[in-house]
């Protein structure tokens, strides 16, 4: 399902390949997968050889960069549909097809020979790398460009390893994740009629907003079980992809005594002084991230964490113009929180 009229189309991606990488890729808080799957997670990862846990890309700051350039074979190869079909195809690939676009993303355009010195194994070429990555690529991912500068031969195989490793503990859960990622992009269809671009990413997202760009030609939503409640995203030359939480009533049967997750995370967002805060704040004026921080002192990846859980109660939308990221506040949702809690106690 393929939504133009914009300066970028957007289309949504169900495919159980994405849920086999975020199996592995999230660390967020897990609470709102059923307990039998928490308890999956949790005894499929400490079933691992140690070894094999090493090369897992667990964490989006320290193995990020890993997971995109996974995220990406998914994006560009659409005959990889299941979890086996995108192990195939990783293991087809050789470690400069892996790491070139790793290393060259972080270190920027101008690095292309230096690049391919560092995965031939030179040294020298690897401590140049290392020493630019400190100045230009900042903290983020650098724990993961450290290492395959080190090792690229190795961090290939370490992600081979967890890659198979990962394989048969997902695979008997995979049909059933497989139909609840059809389920969301089924009950979605009305609003990708209705709804432009920009406006259609954000109801996917609970959020977030994408302006158009000149570099920017698609947008890829692919629901997600294992993002939820959170959305990872990830980025090449030309598309976006968003593993935007899959919808509550996607999920299938559920408790009918159970109170709706959207209220549970409604009342959790706002029963905090920071997040009370920041919404007073954005009631006044939208703001940037370095405006929220300054205001309230605290730290960035403080104020960042609260808005995070903000937006995804619905309360904040995250608004992506160019290099700028600016936060405003979703005013209807604060209509709807009483209106939640009249509807659930009946």
């Amino acid at each position: 399902m393929t939504v133009g009229g914009g300066r970028y189309d957007v289309a949504f991606d169900a495919r159980p390949a994405y849920d086999f990488l975020l199996s592995l890729a999230v660390d967020d808080d897990l609470s709102e997968l059923p307990a039998e799957d928490q308890a999956w997670l949790r005894d499929a990862r400490a079933s691992l050889p140690a070894d094999v846990r090493a090369g897992m890309f667990v964490g989006k700051e320290q193995h990020h960069g890993l997971a995109s350039e996974v995220a990406a074979v998914i994006v560009e190869r659409p005959d990889v549909r299941s979890a086996r079909a995108l192990v195939t195809a990783i293991e087809a690939m050789s470690p400069v097809e892996i790491c070139r676009p790793l290393l060259g993303c972080e270190l920027g355009e101008g690095y292309e020979e230096l690049v391919e010195r560092v995965i031939a194994g030179d040294d020298a070429a690897a401590a140049d790398a290392e020493e630019r990555l400190v100045a230009e690529a900042g903290e983020k991912h650098r724990a993961t460009i450290t290492a395959v500068l080190r090792d690229p031969l190795g961090t290939t195989e370490r992600l081979h390893l967890a890659l198979r490793a990962w394989l048969p503990l997902f695979q008997p859960i995979e049909d059933r994740i497989s139909r609840a990622l059809d389920r969301d992009v089924v009950g979605r269809r009305a609003a990708a009629e209705r709804l432009a671009p920009a406006d259609l990413i954000e109801a996917a997202t609970g959020g977030i907003r994408m302006m158009a760009s000149a570099e920017l030609r698609r947008v890829i939503l692919a629901p997600s079980y294992f993002a939820r409640p959170f959305n990872y995203m990830f980025a090449a030359p030309g598309w976006r992809l968003f593993c935007y939480p899959l919808a509550d009533d996607a999920l299938g049967e559920v408790d009918p005594h159970q109170p709706p997750l959207a209220t549970i995370r409604l009342y959790r967002a706002l029963g905090d002084e920071s997040r009370l805060r920041i919404l007073r704040l954005l009631s006044d004026h939208d703001m940037y991230l370095t405006e929220l921080a300054q205001a309230l002192e605290l730290s960035k990846p403080t104020v960042k964490h609260h808005l995070a859980q903000l937006r995804v109660a619905g309360l904040v939308t995250m608004t992506e113009e160019g290099a700028l990221t600016y936060y405003s506040l979703r005013r209807p949702r604060l209509d709807e929180a009483g209106v939640e809690l009249h509807r659930y106690l009946g």
